[in-house]
């Protein structure tokens, strides 16, 4: 049912728009609330705990590892029903969350990339609590390609925070005309 080759595809694709669309927003803007409901580091970090928990534990359970990949101060600061905070001394800084981001990236493709195609179409490994369930798919591929489409949504955020800081729109054709890479 799942397509191995295009949910990496998917995965990687949307990573690279997720970090143009990030590098666009200077680090100093990243904690700025213009609308008092949400912040550019709180995106990034939460895209990091979500492609962990969608990604690998949902995939293959929680390892004892995992912490080298990612804090475990991330969930409360990112996770799901977290509370975004104006106050960037809780926080990681700007790049110790980019950091982060890429390391569980790595790990995602890396762990995909070995999957049998048949571990696709086995159930979610949910870990208990909160998380006993999803309630968009039940199978490990129905979560790595929910994870695609949940970044495009913090992407789009992001994007929204951006010009509510002020940034003029993307022009992505006239980028793209002028030799800027979107692959």
């Amino acid at each position: 049912m799942f397509d191995k080759e295009r949910i990496l595809y998917h995965l990687e694709r949307t990573r690279v728009l997720s970090q143009q669309m990030i590098a666009r927003v200077p680090h100093e803007e990243w904690f700025e609330m213009p609308m008092g409901i949400t912040h550019v580091a709180w995106n990034v970090g939460h895209m990091a705990v979500a492609e962990y928990f969608l990604g690998l534990v949902f995939i293959r359970g929680i390892r004892e590892g995992d912490a080298a990949i990612i804090p475990e101060s991330y969930s409360d600061l990112f996770g799901y029903g977290s509370t975004v905070s104006g106050d960037a001394s809780i926080y990681p800084t700007p790049g110790e969350i980019l950091d982060v981001m890429a390391r569980v990236h790595g790990q995602l493709l890396e762990e995909t990339r070995a999957m049998p195609v048949e571990a696709f179409d086995e159930p979610c490994i949910f870990p208990g609590g909160e998380f006993d369930h999803h309630p968009i798919f039940k199978l490990k591929g129905g979560a790595l390609e929910w994870l695609a489409f949940h970044e495009h949504v913090h992407i789009g955020s992001i994007g929204l925070l951006r010009r509510e800081l002020g940034a003029p729109p993307i022009e992505y054709f006239q980028e793209s005309r002028a030799g800027k890479s979107f692959v």
